[in-house]
């Protein structure tokens, strides 16, 4: 009868390897709706890139200039290098008359300076673009004696690397340095002759990668060489942009094709019909950066003399509005035209393809406030409702774009899975550069979870990045950055500040009755590289100035040094900077909030004004960082900033609040005496459960924050001879708790469990695989074989046989697969041969 069964499929069958687990089944097509809201929130949202810019003076002279740590999202420096030039630097009688001074090269302070302040922007979150002018003051003729000093100065500008090292975080470079403010009039090379020649300079110094901005449209119609009055011709537009990558740039990182990244700064934004002398045709030239600025920057400010500006129609927002979208404005310098407060923004203001409807009734200044650059609104939100270990979960989310404009950089993006301060993260195959104006985007990735994920509801979120900040989990010889440039939904309730990234809904992790060994999260619904475990982390060591308690796991009752009434004060530090916390009420109209330490005899005393006005009582604040929200005020304090050293004490701290707009009446005080500065670090890496089998090995590695470390891994507990590297290679004989002692340079040690792996087939036999009737944690024909077995002599191979090989009361149950629970029958045999065959996925 067992012949008889088994052929003709036996024959096959045999040819079929040992299944060790089931194929993992594709999540249920029917999803569960996150229940986000997906209406717009009527809120100012400032990310990377993009909105308001924080513009920075800075003067720079021979041997003295200054460091610079400012924040925001986007930060435009106005960069004087006047003192450089003899057009700026000479001196200026009684009478008016100027004598030419000297022409200098930059030197190596200026460049060591703007290399710490662009490290320091790194540090804060800040995109950053760039103007290097002769003169902030609207001197005339402000330039070199010679055309060749400003390009030597650009060469070395070049030269120094400070704008290639940092193209990732630089947004854009206007061509800047000639003429009054660097606007390029007024000066001895404002020619579009020499404009275009200053173009060609910044095109070849610039990296490719950063757009280039210039002021008015012909200077780039002279440097393509056609006519002003034909930026718009389609033909020419082609002509200019269309060009074939070369290996170089397609291994350089997504292509930018030639000319396109050319964009224009207007700083006389809706000043007259032609932006004070900005164009000379207002519906060819901005048709052309219609074109253009999906790739490029379009920005720059209001003129500032509304009562000119009445005097034509340009500022009125029925025809301003659909010109922001049209030429995708991306940043303004925060003067908007106070008289838009005086119109309310409602349907008739409306254009093609973008839900604004969430504006309606607010003022037309709030609406173009927070749609300047890009803005992505969450519509839509489903996944899989629950998901085995091992199973695929299933991820859809609509996103609409209703700002002016599309991300002119290419965001990066990830999948975070989050349960109890740990995280799984991956990159998400989504082109969100592509996330255009007006246009609603739709996504769908299906995932594979790794075998040994833990059961319990996990939080999926979508974390967008300006820059790759953050990096796979397999590239251990790069930093995982903090979410300091993470874009955020324009959603109430779904921002994470900590995962710097966007909640997308929940699911459900159930135990799977059968283990194998994918100790990977990847996309399934797109062909992946990633052949790399996937290990967890955690952010739970690190301290977020983001004026919020960013989880429950950041600041804790060990944190706390001085408690009164109703004001308390925390410290926390990591291997660079001290972090203190107050709580206090936020009853200030226009709060003042002030820290004060007391090192020995030296005071600090640094504060933050509402107005962005900031003081310190010593030289610098470089690195310093102050947010509050609420009752919540947090502080970062580099070490060096207030002499202050990790594991020693200060006399004293203080923080207090003051109300600016109320005679600065204190409204909060708090004080703690004798506080030591923790000594400790941050780590990245959380336990992770990994499935191995016998005579298999692992890369393990631990990531911490701090260099100059040193490693001790551990095997249960036990010390592994020789393993002191960042990276530990197990033994064949895997199974059990790797850890790793970590020690810093000053002697501060944490140890740190790292993996627990767990040998699938063991976990399998003592829950038992469907299919698996001689429980050894496998699936193939020796199962088929003792099913028929049991059947055809029960005497030997039933559950109550003399055979020592005979079926179990467990092997009953696993082999029990076809029917309703109806006990071992022949078509248990055939059901597991279907599936060994490929017949079938899974077992119903």
């Amino acid at each position: 009868m067992l012949k008889r069964i088994i052929s003709p499929i036996l024959t096959a069958a045999l040819l079929v390897t040992a299944v060790p687990f089931a194929e993992p089944v594709r999540a249920e097509e029917e999803l569960k709706d996150s229940g986000i809201n997906y209406t717009e929130a009527v809120e100012t949202i400032q990310n990377p890139g993009a909105g308001y810019t924080n513009t920075v003076w800075a003067v720079c002279k021979p041997n003295d200039t200054k460091v610079y740590s400012p924040t925001g999202s986007l930060v435009l420096f106005f960069i004087d290098i006047g003192a450089f030039s003899s057009g700026a630097n000479g001196t200026t009688d009684a009478e008016g008359n100027y004598t030419e001074g000297v022409d200098y090269d930059l030197d190596e302070t200026f460049f060591n300076a703007w290399r710490q302040t662009l490290d320091n922007c790194r540090k804060n979150g800040c995109m950053v673009g760039l103007r290097f002018r002769y003169d902030a003051n609207g001197k005339e003729n402000p330039e070199p004696a010679t055309f060749d000093k400003v390009l030597e100065h650009i060469q070395q500008i070049k030269a120094s690397k400070i704008i290639t090292d940092n193209k990732d975080i630089i947004a854009f470079v206007e061509t800047g340095f000639v003429g009054k403010w660097g606007e390029q009039h007024g000066g001895k090379y404002t020619t579009v002759d020499y404009k275009a020649k200053l173009l060609e300079a910044m095109y070849q110094a610039i990296p490719e990668s950063i757009p280039i901005t210039v002021r008015t449209p012909d200077t780039f119609a002279k440097f393509v060489g056609i006519d002003r009055s034909e930026l718009d011709k389609p033909e020419y537009y082609y002509r200019i942009v269309t060009s074939e990558p070369t290996e170089e740039d397609i291994n350089e990182g997504p292509y930018l094709p030639k000319f396109s990244r050319v964009g224009l700064y207007n700083d006389g934004y809706m000043g007259s019909d032609s932006d004070l002398g900005t164009y000379e045709d207002r519906e060819i030239e901005t048709n052309w950066l219609n074109h253009f600025t999906e790739n490029t920057y379009f920005g720059g400010e209001f003129s500032g003399d509304i009562k000119y500006a009445k005097q034509f129609d340009t500022y009125l927002p029925e025809n301003a509005i659909p010109e922001m979208y049209k030429t995708r404005l991306s940043y303004i310098n925060g003067n908007i035209f106070q008289m838009y407060k005086e119109y309310t923004y409602g349907e008739d203001y409306d254009v093609n393809g973008a839900d604004n409807s969430a504006y309606y009734g607010q003022s037309v200044f709030q609406f173009i406030r927070d749609h300047i650059g890009y803005r992505f609104v969450l519509r839509k939100a489903e996944n899989s409702e629950k998901v085995k270990q091992g199973g695929q979960l299933v991820t859809s989310f609509d996103v609409e774009n209703t700002g002016f404009a599309n991300p002119v950089f290419s965001p990066w993006s990830y999948l975070i899975l989050e349960k109890d301060g740990k995280f799984y993260e991956k990159s998400i195959p989504m082109d969100v550069h592509g996330w255009k104006s007006c246009k609603t985007s739709k996504n769908s990735f299906t995932w594979q979870l790794p075998d040994g994920i833990e059961t319990g509801k996990w939080n999926i979120y979508l974390r967008i990045s300006a820059i790759a900040d953050r990096c796979e989990n397999y590239d251990y010889q790069k930093d995982i950055g903090l979410p300091n440039y993470g874009i955020r939904l324009a959603n109430e309730g779904v921002w994470d500040s900590k995962l710097g990234a966007n909640y997308l809904g929940s699911f459900e992790v159930t135990a799977s009755e059968e283990h194998g060994t994918n100790n990977m999260l990847y996309c399934s619904s797109v062909p992946t590289l990633s052949k790399f475990d996937t290990f967890l982390m955690t952010l739970d060591d690190f301290t977020f100035v983001d004026g919020e308690k960013s989880s429950p796991r950041e600041w804790q009752e060990k944190d706390l040094i001085a408690k009164k009434d109703n004001c308390s004060l925390s410290v926390r530090a990591d291997s660079e900077a001290a972090y203190f916390m107050a709580e206090m009420p936020d009853d200030a109209k226009e709060p003042v909030y002030n820290i004060e330490v007391r090192n020995g005899d030296e005071r600090y005393w640094l504060y933050y004004s509402s107005d962005g006005f900031v003081y310190f009582s010593h030289d610098s604040y470089a690195g310093c960082q102050c947010k509050w929200n609420g009752n919540v005020v947090e502080f970062r304090i580099p070490f060096e900033i207030m002499g202050l050293k990790a594991g020693e004490e200060v006399s004293s701290v203080r923080v207090f609040l003051q109300d600016s707009a109320n005679d600065w009446k204190l409204m909060g005080d708090i004080t703690a005496a004798n506080v030591k500065i923790p000594d400790d670090f941050p780590i990245y890496t959380a336990e992770t459960p990994i499935y191995l089998r016998k005579n298999t090995s692992i890369i393990l590695r631990s990531k911490c924050a701090v260099p100059d470390i040193t490693y001790q891994w551990y095997h249960n507990g036990e010390p592994i001879d020789g393993a002191t590297a960042m990276m530990y290679r197990t033994n064949e004989d895997t199974k059990g708790n790797y850890s790793v002692k970590i020690t810093a340079p000053n002697g501060a040690a944490k140890m740190v469990s790292v993996v627990n792996v767990l040998d699938p087939d063991e976990e399998n036999q003592k829950n038992g695989v469907k299919g698996d009737a001689n429980c050894d944690g496998m699936v193939d024909m020796s199962d088929v074989v003792l099913i028929m077995q049991s059947l055809s002599n029960p005497d030997k191979y039933g559950e109550s046989g003399t055979e020592k090989s005979r079926i179990t009361t467990k092997g009953i149950d696993n082999g029990d697969v076809s029917g309703d629970n109806d006990g071992l029958t022949v078509g248990d045999a055939l059901e597991v041969q279907k599936y060994l065959l490929g017949l079938i996925k899974a077992f119903n």
